[in-house]
């Protein structure tokens, strides 16, 4: 099931099913590497998806930018809608 992935950082991000993914429409295969993915992370900042692998290479080097909240906001709350979560806001 989808969820809200809490973070230290305060990026907004649903961690998804393959089917979930599928079920959107989405091939289910990593924005990063292209590769099929089991399960993954939506990322509402990029509006990308990506594998556990690629998803934690790029949190390491995440920056929080402010001028990127309403895009990110915006981004999160379609998906929250789409996946069916209660939104944090």
């Amino acid at each position: 099931m989808a969820n809200i992935y809490n973070n230290d950082k305060d990026f907004l991000i649903i961690k998804m099913s393959r089917e979930e993914f599928l079920s959107i429409g989405g091939l289910s295969r990593c924005d990063g590497c292209n590769t099929p993915m089991d399960g993954g992370y939506y990322i509402a900042v990029l509006n990308y998806a990506y594998c556990e692998k690629d998803f934690h290479s790029w949190y390491q080097r995440a920056e929080r930018f402010p001028e990127d909240a309403s895009f990110e906001r915006r981004n999160f709350n379609r998906m929250c809608q789409i996946m069916n979560i209660h939104s944090l806001n």
